[in-house]
């Protein structure tokens, strides 16, 4: 009966390690293709000790339960052991230099101290895949942490590269000289491109006009006017023409810089919680090793005392029970593919976390603030309505500002030249303040601003939506208002409505865009509250306040402007693809495309794997001190001590992969 109990935990083991070879190689493969441009980062190649720990423990599994070892003759128990010593060493150098460390601190009773002794425990009752098991998977596990998470200066490589290396600086006497950002002094007159970024912040010199990308900074699709005289921060893009600023502060003290400087401190200030296996072996690894010796001195000082003879090879076969039963394999094996398995799931579901400790943030979140364009928006305009003044249709309206925007690459203008069914030909186009001007079938025709229609001495009624509008005169007089919304992604207010079920009690939205622009948005997804014209450094005021006032937050965003307050969440999550490389780099997870509910999906994960941990644990714990009890009055076997350890490995592994497989299930 022994025999087989023992033949079937070893098909089993067989089996477990062919699966677990599946899953380990493609997450090893997903690790190495993600990690591969970070320093602290583990590639798979990293893995290299614990895939050839896992060849070698798998080999002698098969080769121990078919005998193969006795062709070596007496040579075979030899044989035996050196291979699965040599199967250990690997991931045991890494253990042992921790252990070595940590007893070197004074910390003698930690998880490592308690692995080597399961580890030693295994050998010397013949155990010895047990033995390599331990360290293996703890090894892996504590691998697959360090893999998920990024240092802080890693953080932000990506922001400093979208930075320019040189500047062009215009001498008094009209001559140019390419210097080092560092270098520019206020009052320095910078010669920009189109399509160059601004290094420093500044103020406009020339043209009297200028369209700029301000997204690094407002997050905003729609670029902002820029008259002369006034500041541009740095981090912006010039679009359509050359442009000369003054330089207004050094580079170490302008927009883009403290930005940076922002995400360093605010991911720094993050400290890794303790795990719950490092919380329970504090107090189950000396427990155990003192239950260990008690089992052998109790019964010695008994007999001692009353003049029996004591039998030292029972006491101490009861006393490897003990100490084989109390090997904690079910909670080091459990434990990270519990996280391993979700966080692959979430990854095939297009949300990357970058470290359990994040998953498992996501349940605690009371507060989430959500950035509008490209968060909640789609981040492309559409036409939403079309009020003509009398004696214009909507189409002619279209027509006559598509015709002026027909080479533009205005977000504005490329929505509204698709909303048109006609565009007709144009002439003597230009950019002028607020708005563009041309002449369109003999029309002298004006698109811009409200600002521009006062400057014109034009009269327009006041605006009927909440919304981005184009104000059109055609021969000096009101002819309409195109009215242009950013589109609310499809699945934002369900989305908002499943978070508050799923206990998130406060939903704000953050955004640098116009007051009217984001209460739309907050009262069309039903969020909690609103502030509009917020920059980075506010926003970063905004989360770091909330989380000094005790709540757990997450925040959501996907631009450059976002990167400080994604990494002083709580959780920083950025969202999309497109342009979002530092935001990417400075939060905790990553949705990779742009759904929305990826977040009630973490948030149901994250509680899931939790009920998974904590029954896993509970599980093997209950059973384990079972045996224990049963072992130390004699009815446990060696092999009910194996079975403790062993057998219960393989039901919490079964019960996680099971609980765990459809991605799609929370």
């Amino acid at each position: 009966m022994v025999t087989s109990l023992h033949g079937l935990l070893h098909i089993m083991c067989i089996l477990f390690v062919i699966l677990l070879c599946r899953y380990t190689t493609t997450f090893l493969f997903f690790m190495g293709t993600h990690n591969h441009d970070h320093s602290h980062g583990h590639s798979a190649f990293s893995y290299t000790p614990e895939i050839i720990s896992l060849l070698l423990m798998l080999c002698g599994i098969v080769m121990r339960h078919f005998g193969w070892f006795d062709f070596a003759g007496r040579f075979a128990s030899v044989l035996q052991i050196a291979w699965f010593v040599v199967a250990v060493v690997p991931v045991a150098r890494p253990v042992l230099a921790d252990a070595w460390e940590a007893w070197h601190h004074g910390d003698i009773m930690n998880e490592f101290t308690l692995m080597l002794l399961a580890c030693v425990g295994a050998f010397v009752i013949g155990e010895y895949p047990e033995g390599v098991a331990i360290l293996l998977f703890y090894s892996f596990g504590e691998k697959l942490e360090h893999s998920a998470s990024q240092k802080a200066r890693s953080r932000i490589t990506s922001l400093l590269e979208n930075m320019p290396d040189t500047v062009t600086v215009v001498r008094p006497d009209g001559s140019t000289a390419s210097l080092s950002p560092d270098r520019i002094k206020p009052g320095d007159h910078i010669r920009l491109l189109p399509g160059q970024r601004l290094a420093v912040d500044a103020t406009l010199v020339s043209p009297d006009y200028a369209e700029f990308n301000t997204s690094a900074i407002t997050g905003e699709s729609v670029p902002v006017g820029i008259s002369a005289g006034h500041e541009i921060s740095s981090g912006a893009i010039p679009l359509d023409r050359e442009v000369t600023v003054s330089a207004l502060r050094p580079y170490a003290d302008s927009t883009m810089t403290r930005i940076m400087n922002m995400i360093e401190d605010a991911a720094s200030k993050k400290s890794r919680s303790e795990t719950l296996l490092r919380k329970i072996t504090r107090y189950y690894t000396p427990a155990v090793m003192i239950a260990a010796v008690l089992v052998m001195l109790v019964p010695w000082i008994v007999c001692s005392v009353h003049g029996v003879p004591f039998d030292s090879g029972t006491w101490f076969c009861r006393s490897l029970v003990l100490l084989v039963c109390s090997c904690p394999c079910a909670l080091v094996v459990s434990i990270p593919l519990s996280y391993f398995a979700a966080i692959g799931n979430a990854s095939r579901m297009g949300m990357l976390f970058k470290g359990s400790r994040y998953l498992d943030a996501m349940r605690s979140i009371d507060t989430l603030y959500l950035d509008k364009t490209g968060t909640l928006t789609t981040g492309s305009f559409s036409v939403s309505a079309v009020e003509p003044a009398q004696g214009y249709t909507a189409d002619t309206l279209l027509a006559y500002v598509a015709a002026l925007d027909a080479q533009s690459t205005h977000p504005l203008a490329v929505a509204i030249c698709k909303a048109a069914r006609d565009v007709p030909d144009s002439e003597d186009v230009r950019t002028i303040p607020h708005g563009i001007e041309g002449t369109v079938n003999g029309h002298r025709v004006l698109a811009g601003s409200p600002t521009l229609m006062r400057e014109r001495e034009i009269d327009t009624p006041a605006p009927a939506r909440d919304s981005s509008l184009v104000c059109v005169a055609v021969d000096g007089r009101y002819a309409g208002t195109v009215y242009l919304d950013d589109t609310l992604k499809p699945d934002a207010a369900s989305t908002v409505a499943q978070l508050h079920r799923l206990g998130v009690k406060k939903i704000i939205i953050l955004s640098g865009d116009r007051p009217e622009a984001v209460a739309h948005a907050a009262e069309a997804v039903g969020a909690d509250g609103y502030e509009a014209k917020l920059l980075p450094q506010t926003k970063h005021t905004i989360v770091e306040n909330a989380r000094a006032q005790g709540h757990n937050v997450a925040f959501v965003g996907d631009g450059i402007n976002d990167a400080p307050s994604l990494a002083a969440a709580n959780v920083g999550i950025a969202i999309g693809t497109g342009g979002t490389d530092v935001a990417m780099e400075s939060a905790d997870a990553v949705i990779t495309g742009h759904k929305l509910g990826h977040l009630a999906y973490a948030i149901k994960l994250s509680h899931k794997i939790k009920r998974v941990v904590t029954f896993n644990v509970a599980f093997a714990i209950a059973v384990k001190i079972a045996v224990m009890v049963l072992g130390i009055v004699g009815v446990a076997s060696l092999w009910a001590a194996v079975f403790a350890d062993t057998g219960i490995t393989l039901l919490t592994v079964v019960f996680t992969l099971v609980a765990l497989r459809y991605q799609g299930r929370v």
